[in-house]
């Protein structure tokens, strides 16, 4: 479990430690990456290139009609469960996408 300090609005002031990074090209098809590890109950996601759309759950596929969007040079960091895994996808008309997921314990 993270030991995440949280201010009166439940928001992190800091992130104790760096995870596992995993770096992958974004296709015109949703593929998940790994699993998070157990202790993993945050994750950052960073997006170069071009924007893409991410799905989080157990067994996830993103779709650029339905899953949110991360934009072109842009982060986010958000809520996971240990064990879960992300998806991503990009739209036709996006030439290249490449993005960074961090997890964060």
């Amino acid at each position: 479990m993270s030991t995440f300090q949280l201010d009166p609005n439940q928001v992190a002031y800091g992130v104790p430690a760096i995870g596992t990074t995993q770096v992958a090209t974004v296709t015109t098809s949703s593929v998940q990456m790994t699993a998070f590890g157990a202790n993993t109950t945050m994750i950052r996601i960073a997006c170069a290139q071009g924007h893409c759309h991410f799905a989080i759950g157990t067994n996830p596929t993103a779709a650029t009609t339905t899953s949110p969007l991360i934009g072109i040079n842009q982060s986010e960091i958000i809520k996971v469960s240990p064990g879960q895994k992300i998806a991503f996808i990009k739209d036709a008309t996006i030439t290249a996408s490449t993005v960074t997921v961090t997890e964060l314990v």
